[in-house]
C-alpha cells in the first residue's frame, strides 16, 4: 500500500510538479535577463535613441545653399561650407576683394578686378543645392554642385547666351591656410567639369 501511494506521488509530481518547476526556473531565468541588461546597459545608449534606418537631414547654410545628407555628413563640410557662402555672395554683392579670397591666385590674373565686375555686374547666383563632396587627388575635395545664374545677355556664357542658365558643376577645391575658409576654389578647370543649359 505505501508503495502504491509513493508511486502515485512520483506519478502527480512528474505530471504537476516537474512542469511547474519548470516554468518556474524559465521564468527566473528571463527575468535574470533582462535585470541583467537593465542593471549592466550602456549609458549612453539610453540616452540617445537609435537613428539606424534613419536617414540624416538636408542642411541650408546661411547664404541658402542646401546641401544634400551625404553631403552634409562630410568632415569637411563646414568648411566647404564657409567657402562657398562667402565666394557666391561676392558675386551676388559684387566684392571682388571678397571673392579672391576663396579662388586660387591663377583666376585673379585671369580676371582682374575690371574684367571682373564687367563680366559679372549683372550676374545674380541662386537655388544652389551641393550634392556631394568628395576626396580629390593630394588631399583636395570636388564639390559636385547645381545652382542657377541670371544675367544679362552680354554676361552669359559665350558657349550659351542665355539670362537664366542651369549649372551642374565639380567645384575642385584645395587646401589653403592663408584663406579665412581654409579653402579655395580652383575654377580655372572647369571648362572641363561644367554642364549647363538654358532654364
Amino acid at each position: 500500500m505505501i508503495a502504491v501511494c509513493e508511486a502515485d506521488a512520483v506519478r502527480s509530481w512528474l505530471k504537476w510538479g516537474l512542469p511547474l518547476a519548470l516554468v518556474v526556473l524559465l521564468g527566473a531565468a528571463g527575468g535574470g535577463v533582462l535585470l541583467a541588461q537593465y542593471v549592466y546597459r550602456d549609458p549612453q545608449s539610453q540616452q540617445q535613441p537609435s537613428t539606424l534606418g534613419q536617414p540624416a537631414a538636408a542642411v541650408t547654410s546661411p547664404l541658402g545653399i542646401v546641401y544634400t545628407s551625404d553631403a552634409a555628413a562630410h568632415p569637411d563640410y563646414q568648411a566647404v561650407q564657409a567657402l562657398l557662402d562667402q565666394h557666391f555672395d561676392s558675386i551676388n554683392r559684387q566684392q571682388y576683394e571678397r571673392w579672391q579670397d576663396t579662388v586660387v591666385p591663377a583666376k585673379w590674373k585671369e580676371l582682374p578686378k575690371g574684367e571682373w565686375l564687367n563680366a559679372y555686374d549683372t550676374t545674380r547666383d541662386e537655388g544652389w543645392t551641393v550634392q556631394r563632396i568628395d576626396p580629390g587627388p593630394d588631399d583636395s575635395l570636388l564639390v559636385l554642385l547645381t545652382f542657377r545664374s541670371n544675367q544679362a545677355i552680354e554676361d552669359a556664357p559665350p558657349q550659351l547666351k542665355a539670362t537664366c542658365v542651369l549649372w551642374n558643376v565639380v567645384y575642385p577645391v584645395v587646401v589653403d591656410a592663408g584663406t579665412s575658409s581654409g579653402l579655395r576654389l580652383d575654377t580655372g578647370k572647369l571648362p572641363n567639369s561644367a554642364l549647363f543649359r538654358r532654364c
